[in-house]
């Protein structure tokens, strides 16, 4: 047909394959934050149980004070996981600042955490090692997994490595 170029496909397609591509790099980003997040949870459960229930229970009868130890050793796990993987390509020049920002999201879901295991004790009356992992590792960690996801995507990991194209950019963030 005359006018009509073969080589320009609609502009319908290009929005789509847009979507299309937008939508694969944010499962990406999601299944990469989930590996992490199950190692982090591997690390952070496995402390907390063996400093609170262990063989030695080196904290036991002190729930709280164990979360606090094992969820800080599987954050610094979870720092470098996250920054030199999952968010390779959106990290920040300032790392000082990134950091700070990454240690008040976890500590925002430490505290999630403590919550639910501070609930579970003192209202429900609840303090044997069932009710401790389905408080910390269950209510607490689900819930606190979702919102750091949210606040690593949208407030912590924004920027831009040197290098990086517009179009090489994970779904959902904009230039700086």
């Amino acid at each position: 047909m005359p006018g009509v170029s073969a080589a320009q496909p609609p502009a319908r397609s290009r929005a789509e394959r847009t979507l299309g591509q937008r939508l694969l790099a944010w499962l990406r980003e999601l299944t990469q934050f989930g590996l992490v997040g199950a190692l982090a949870y591997v690390i952070d459960s496995g402390l907390f149980n063996l400093l609170q229930h262990g063989p030695l229970g080196v904290l036991a009868g002190h729930p709280n004070t164990a979360n606090i130890v094992s969820a800080c050793i599987a954050t610094c796990f979870s720092w470098v996981a996250n920054r030199s993987w999952t968010y390779r390509g959106r990290t920040r020049d300032n790392t000082v600042r990134e950091a700070l920002l990454f240690a008040f999201a976890n500590a925002g879901g430490i505290l999630i955490t403590q919550f639910c295991l501070l609930f579970t004790h003192h209202v429900l009356g609840l303090t044997g090692p069932l009710a401790d992992n389905i408080a910390a590792y269950i209510v607490g960690f689900g819930l606190g997994t979702a919102f750091r996801f949210f606040f690593y995507h949208y407030i912590v990991f924004t920027g831009r490595t040197r290098g990086n194209s517009d179009s090489d950019r994970p779904a959902g963030s904009a230039a700086r």
